[in-house]
């Protein structure tokens, strides 16, 4: 079966089993139409981007560009991003020759990751978990997470922090149910040329928050202080970027830009005290 009708009918049988329909939220459409029609038109994709000239590492195709932008746009055959694609080839280059199954909690999991991390061998467990969008395992706030301590051994979270206005609670809430040592793979939308972080409780009107924070659902534009809200919720952080693992024409032939991916390692032993937002926990190891 072409990989583009693969991937939609994974979508309709989860939206048959696990379709919810929550009220006021963005999330409406007809359970069936939706995965159908991004499956037929995948397929069509397939066809008119044929070629050899660029090549997604997530639905494993080749196609003669992306869609949207040329260097750097979407795949005509998984719907991937830029960034799935750079994340998808990080996990894949950092996860290389474990022999220990993880379990994976995967925070707004997107279409494209979904039916690849659903299949991967490498995890012995794959949790989807959101606030209110349909398909996934739990619906749960991300910074009062469910899940007990020390659950997980690694976490996707990619463009869903610039979302949540108390995005320091949510992150304490990942750094509790990550398994000490393990790692949590965190992606934001950075605005490098910022020092400091912008953000305003304020500004709730969507047009002023697209202009100010480039999305109207966005309640920040990171800057380069993120890495240190993330240790101050007990991380170990690293920055990695496309280059760090890339040769110049796997950038090209991948459709990458210059992306970040914080590397958030749990600290192993700390002191409660340093971490007002961990709470509940019987010992000062987490």
């Amino acid at each position: 079966m072409p990989q583009a009708l693969t991937v939609g009918a994974y979508h309709v049988g989860v939206t048959f089993r696990k379709a919810v329909s929550v009220k006021d939220t963005p999330y409406r459409y007809l359970p069936l139409l939706s995965p159908v029609y991004r499956a037929l038109r995948q397929f069509v994709r397939q066809y008119v981007y044929a070629g050899t000239r660029v090549a997604c590492p997530i639905c494993e195709r080749k196609f003669r560009g992306w869609l949207n932008d040329k260097q750097n746009g979407s795949c005509p055959g998984c719907g991937s991003e830029a960034r799935h694609r750079f994340l998808w080839l990080y996990l894949a280059s950092e996860w290389l020759g474990k022999e220990e199954a993880l379990e994976l909690l995967h925070f707004a999991p997107e279409l494209c990751l979904q039916p690849r991390f659903d299949r991967d061998p490498r995890l012995s467990r794959y949790v989807t978990a959101d606030q209110s969008a349909p398909n996934v395992d739990f619906h749960t706030d991300i910074t009062k997470l469910l899940f007990e301590e020390k659950s997980f051994d690694a976490i996707v979270c990619s463009h869903v922090l610039e979302h949540i206005p108390d995005d320091r609670a949510a992150m304490h809430e990942m750094r509790r149910v990550l398994r000490p040592g393990r790692v949590a793979y965190i992606q934001v939308p950075l605005a490098r040329e910022l020092l400091h972080t912008d953000e305003d409780t304020s500004v709730i009107d969507p047009k002023d928050r697209e202009s100010r924070f480039g999305q109207f659902d966005h309640v920040r534009r990171y800057g380069m202080d993120l890495g240190e809200r993330l240790r101050e919720a007990g991380f170990e952080v690293g920055e990695v970027r496309p280059r760090d693992i890339l040769d110049e024409k796997q950038l090209v032939s991948y459709g990458l830009w210059d992306d970040t991916i914080f590397r958030c390692e749990a600290k192993r032993c700390t002191s409660l005290e340093s971490f007002p937002g961990i709470v509940n926990s019987n010992d000062k190891c987490l």
